[in-house]
């Protein structure tokens, strides 16, 4: 789930393929400027309190599908007020109109604070010299004399604030067109063990006109980066800031938002009349919120070392501190690994079992449409993890489009290995945004999880005022949104947990546990399988092999203990449980079991192979219910068990599958499994319509459940099916999905009928390096078998030398930092670097950052990991003769922990194809094949010329292209 914190476009049609998955689990449609806000919004008076405007009819951010506008009507009150909504992301500007104030007047933000550090200053000594502030023995601020400092000890302190240090991402703070702006800040020390700062926030080195600041959340005071009034480019947009001041450091944070995502986020959550509207309200309007920057937009969002951890921890003491329920929401994560098995992962289960009472909510990821690939920490036990829907009324009003229900967006991550997500909430929504941020509209997991988040806080501020000896726990809130959960037509458990959040009912099962001075009971669930990775919190059978007759599938039960307890109590416990299944071809084998003090309990899970012919996904539950209670209670635990049943590419249907008549409608999707054969060097996808008004697509998926190609039919598309080859370097093992599914589309348009059609092309390929008698050339020798059913006509062979590679094999230790220098050779048109990670060692991230810098630390690129590979690449200009830097940084979940990890780093240096250079082309020999079942042939491959001696470590790489009638097979070549 690639997870940057830059937003992407969404493409305008609905189910449509994600360009990247990204940090912040978002994607945005360009709208309009984000309406900004004058000083006196801020600074002047405060507003009458008035009573918050519950009756809504913004479908731009609906807070009717779940229920939210009817619990509000009902209980006006209960709209957030006495909880607080931490926000962690890229910072919130708590300057925008919408962020300003709680619905009872109060301020909205209480508290930020940048754990990235991206905005921390050192100071240092320097002298005042009657209305000037001198550093070096120059002149660095004026206007002194206007703020009357007066330090208690006369000692003066500066630091500098330099836009360069943000040239890789927002680069101009202040908007005046330009990237080099200095902002100096004068430190002192007002009162004993108090300390103050001033921000000169235009970068003209006065003072004038700025203001006394302290830590924000003493007085809630802020600065403004903003043009000077002499600047040529003055049009009054600025970013709000605040100072953190930290003596014992010698340490200024100069914390503003210089990423949008946090803002819109907040919006969602808690935002009160956005954009100045009256009635457009985020989910929880009456909740105060904190900011918790813990990411660096500068190394394109990514996490540092720490930073995550630091961000939670502050959490905890916030809700030690305050008093309130703090409700925390992250919409952030990288691709899963191994599922809830990250060090982050674990260490968030470990501090929220020790702090039940804080609520987490963390978006799902974007990573869909296919199975097992919740995003990390959303794939954590103990947080409620959302996955995002497009509301019916938020469809017809933006995107055109007739909906009878919510639809699950197709790019929203699915489970399948874990019992994920937990429940959806709507993930398309118009809300706050900085200045600078033209497109206030977004969809993504990143959305439905503030969402969630808002809802947990006002049930949690509704709980508050209706009992007063009301406790929060987390697992309570998260099981009643579970429970209560409304189910989605077409959806099954993996897309959508326990279904969209329904408030209002949800609010009736924790009013009744309260009543009845109860609690429901929390347990880890186990599974090993196989043929998935270690363990799971649910069964996952992806390869059509699953447990047979004698075999089973074995959960492990264990029930959490968040009360505590007397031990007597814990050790004689007993509980039982009736087991029953959701589907027929699931079946306990127990129909009851027992539990009696502390430890697990096991359930054997049998599968009826009988039922499981037929390919498909087949997904059900086991159900364990209280003894007896099995038709009046509420489950106790839920099991998920999943099978894939995919279709098979073997000698019996020489190699060749097909569907027919798939009718697929809009907000449906059909999903389709295949067993790549081992030997396959290439596989035809082809997707045809009879109907040339239909459109549909096509999403391939590799054995992780990542997108990695697609095929997409249009309406003005003639008969003719689209189709393609997919082989070479992009050819995976494994089974693949492929998931069918057309664009947005009302519910009463006409469905589309598609044919599906698989091929798959099984060559065994050896290659050796012979030489030639030829000038002492080396050349390549290819020995290619059929190992097909049938004849394979090779019309054509080509093959060419793209350039030259080696691999850098390195163990990084004591550092979360790798770097490489390279220049360009003569010759050479791009650099690529394929860095990969074992899993062991990607489970110690949270995230990763991998950059290639110029030497003024200018990035020619600039992003990150998803799962545990990423490419970086650079284009040289003509005559390139920089100093390039390969950079890795790694965010580590624990950096005080041992950390030694591996790198594996594949240079690959690509030749400029504009050139002739006929050196590079390779004459084949023979020039066609025709190859019948189990024939071998050999062809060899010679350069028209001797090539140049390479560097020790550094290889040719090129190609071996077989164009057939069904299309071009790639066999990745070395020389």
């Amino acid at each position: 789930m690639k997870s940057h914190y830059s937003t992407f476009l969404s493409l305008i049609f609905f189910f449509a393929i994600a360009v990247s998955s990204d940090r912040c689990f978002s994607q945005t449609h360009p709208k309009k400027p984000a309406t900004s806000v004058n000083d006196s919004m801020l600074r002047g008076p405060v507003a009458t309190p008035t009573q918050a405007k519950n009756e809504s009819n913004w479908s731009f951010l609906s807070l009717g599908t779940c229920g939210i506008d009817e619990y509000l009507k009902a209980h006006p009150s209960y709209d957030g007020r006495g909880t607080i909504i931490a926000i962690l992301d890229d910072g919130v500007d708590p300057g925008i109109a919408g962020l300003l104030e709680t619905s009872e007047g109060k301020r909205k933000f209480i508290d930020v604070q940048d754990f990235a550090g991206s905005g921390d200053l050192f100071w240092q000594s320097a002298q005042r010299q009657g209305d000037n502030l001198l550093f070096g023995g120059k002149q660095v601020l004026g206007g002194l004399d206007k703020l009357a400092l007066h330090p208690v000890d006369d000692k003066y302190f500066y630091a500098v604030l330099s836009e360069k240090k943000y040239q890789n991402g927002l680069g101009d703070l202040n908007f005046n067109g330009r990237r080099d702006d200095n902002f100096g800040v004068v430190i002192f020390q007002d009162a004993k063990d108090h300390w103050s700062a001033v921000v000169d926030g235009n970068g003209d080195s006065s003072l004038v006109g700025e203001e006394i600041l302290s830590t924000y959340k003493e007085h809630l005071n802020v600065y403004h980066l903003r043009a000077a009034d002499g600047d040529s480019i003055h049009d009054g947009r600025y970013l709000t800031g605040a100072v953190n001041i930290f003596p014992n450091e010698k340490r200024i944070n100069l914390y503003f938002a210089d990423g949008g995502h946090g803002t819109h986020v907040a919006g969602i959550a808690g935002g009160h009349r956005i954009d100045g509207q009256t009635g457009f309200n985020g989910v929880a309007p009456g909740a105060e919120m904190i900011a918790l920057k813990f990411a660096d937009n500068t190394r394109d969002g990514v996490t540092v070392s720490g930073s995550m951890k630091r961000a939670y921890e502050y959490v905890i003491k916030v809700a030690q501190e305050r008093g309130k329920p703090v409700i925390a929401n992250m919409s952030f994560g990288i691709g899963s690994e191994l599922e809830g098995r990250s060090v982050m992962d674990m260490w968030l289960d470990s501090l929220l079992d020790a702090h039940p009472e804080v609520t987490v909510c963390i978006s799902a990821g974007n990573d869909g449409p296919g199975l097992s690939n919740i995003g990390l920490p959303g794939s954590a036990r103990t947080v409620i993890t959302s996955g995002a829907a497009l509301p019916a009324e938020t469809g017809r009003d933006l995107y055109g489009v007739k909906m009878a229900e919510a639809h699950i967006w197709d790019f929203s991550s699915r489970g399948a290995e874990l019992a994920k997500p937990d429940i959806v909430s709507p993930g398309t929504a118009i809300s706050t945004v900085p200045d600078y941020v033209l497109g206030d509209r977004y969809n993504g997991t990143s959305m439905s999880s503030p969402y969630t988040t808002g809802c947990c806080a006002i049930l949690l501020s509704g709980m508050l005022q209706q009992f007063s000896s009301y406790q929060p726990i987390a697992y309570d809130v998260k099981r009643a949104l579970q429970l209560s959960a409304r189910h989605i037509s077409g959806a099954s458990i993996i897309d959508e947990g326990g279904g969209m959040i329904n408030v209002v009912k949800a609010f009736e099962y924790l009013s009744d546990w309260q009543k009845k001075n109860t609690h429901p009971h929390e347990y880890k669930i186990s599974v090993s399988v196989p043929n998935s990775i270690g363990k799971g919190t649910a069964a996952f059978y992806r390869n059509g092999i699953f447990p047979k007759n004698s075999e089973r599938t074995v959960f492990t039960v264990t029930p959490v203990e968040h009360l505590g307890g007397k031990v007597r109590e814990k050790i004689l416990s007993f509980n039982a449980y009736d087991l029953k299944s959701s589907a027929s071809w699931l079946e306990p084998v127990q129909s009851t079991i027992y539990h009696r003090g502390e430890g697990g309990l096991q359930v054997n899970v049998n599968y009826d192979p009988k039922q499981l012919q037929k390919p498909g996904v087949y997904c059900g539950k086991i159900l364990g219910y209280p003894k007896g209670m099995a038709n009046s209670a509420i489950p106790e635990f839920e099991l998920w068990n999943t099978v894939v049943i995919p279709h098979y590419l073997s000698p019996e249907n020489s190699y060749t599958s097909e569907i027919h008549d798939i009718k697929v409608k809009s907000g449906t999707l059909q999903r389709e499994f295949f067993m790549i054969p081992a030997g396959a060097k290439g596989v035809k996808v082809s997707l045809n319509s009879r109907d040339l008004n239909s459109n549909a697509d096509a999403v391939i998926i590799n054995n992780d459940g990542r997108t990695f190609s697609s095929l997409r039919i249009k309406p003005t598309d003639d008969d003719e099916p689209a189709s393609r080859v997919i082989s070479g370097e992009e050819l995976v093992a494994g089974v693949w999905e492929i998931v069918i599914k057309r664009g947005l589309g009302s519910d009463d348009e006409k469905e589309s009928v598609v044919d599906l059609k698989v091929e798959a092309f099984p060559l065994e390929v050896r290659q050796q390096i012979i030489p030639s008698k030829m000038n002492g050339i080396s050349a390549a020798r290819v020995e290619i078998t059929n190992t097909s059913v049938a004849n394979l006509q090779v019309d054509r062979i080509v093959s060419e030398i793209r350039g030259y590679e080696c691999i850098l094999d390195t163990v990084i230790t004591n550092s979360d930092v790798f770097e490489y220098h390279f220049k360009a050779n003569p010759g050479d048109a791009s650099a690529s670097f394929d860095v990969n990670l074992e899993r062991d060692d990607y489970n110690l991230f949270t995230d990763i950052s991998l950059q290639i810098l110029k030497p003024d630390g200018t990035a020619v690129f600039n992003g990150g990991f998803d799962l545990r590979d990423s490419r970086a690449r650079v284009t040289f200009e003509k005559d390139d003769n920089t100093d390039y830097m390969l950079k890795f940084s790694g965010g580590l979940a624990n950096p005080n922990h041992n950390h030694d990890f591996r790198l594996i780093i594949r240079e690959r240096r690509s030749y400029d194809r504009t050139k002739t250079n006929e050196n590079y082309d390779c004459k084949s020999s023979p020039t066609e094949l025709l190859l019948y079942p189990a024939q071998t042939e050999y062809v060899d491959l010679l350069p028209h010329g001797k090539l140049p001696e390479l560097s020790r470590g550094f290889s040719y790489y090129g190609d071996c292209s077989l164009h057939t009638t069904s299309g071009v097979i790639h066999l990745p070549m070395k020389f």
